[in-house]
């Protein structure tokens, strides 16, 4: 994995893998370490079509009648390309390594904070002529709702539940710890970001987590 990238913020402690700058860690303050993500499963997850958070998915085809095409960040892990940055954003990469060659577009992805709260956002650029399509559009919410293989009292310290309300502009995910201590997560759009759809993903070991699409 190359190690990680580490940023102490306002509300948490954030790690980043160095090699996909998607999220390794995601620890709120106040919490005793508790991981909102499956941290310590991060190794066994680091293969192709497991998904993290900070991934994309997409459905496009060129002009208004071509075939769709699937793309995912996820299904072929390579490294992406870093970008230099400068406050307030945090980490920036080309996700062009991790697409496929024909991918019709260009995926800029920044971690930034905005009046202390971490932001993810994605920038997705046609650089042809032809017009693109995007038929859908889905960020996998990957938290640690990962009970196989756990006794119930490691269940209770380090696993929690994801809630989504499917409400367009005010949709939100709502993560909460399995023991029902605080602090809870809230997931919320950041500008033009409506929550539509919620559905299972495919990974490697089956159905896993779900993830809002568009959102």
């Amino acid at each position: 994995m190359k190690g990680t990238l580490d940023f102490d913020t306002a509300e948490f402690t954030l790690k980043l893998v160095k090699a996909s700058q998607t999220i390794a860690a995601l620890q709120p303050k106040g919490a005793g370490g508790f991981d909102f993500t499956p941290a310590d499963r991060l190794a066994n997850r680091a293969t192709d079509r497991f998904n993290s958070l900070g991934d994309l998915t997409f459905r496009a085809r060129a002009g208004d009648s071509g075939p769709w095409q699937d793309y995912s960040t996820s299904a072929a892990r390579h490294t992406v390309d870093a970008l230099p940055v400068t406050a307030p954003v945090l980490a920036a990469a080309n996700l062009a390594p991790t697409l496929p060659a024909n991918c019709p577009v260009q995926v800029t992805r920044r971690w930034l904070l905005e009046n202390g709260h971490l932001i993810l956002q994605f920038e997705v650029r046609n650089p042809g002529a032809t017009t693109v399509q995007i038929g859908a559009l889905g960020i996998p919410m990957i938290f640690n709702n990962m009970l196989t293989g756990r006794p119930l009292s490691q269940m209770e310290d380090v696993n929690s539940f994801s809630d989504p309300a499917i409400n367009g502009d005010g949709g939100y995910v709502q993560v909460t710890r399995l023991n029902g201590h605080g602090p809870a997560l809230l997931v919320v759009p950041y500008g033009k970001t409506p929550l539509e759809a919620w559905r299972l993903l495919n990974e490697p070991n089956g159905p896993n987590n779900m993830f809002g699409n568009p959102y």
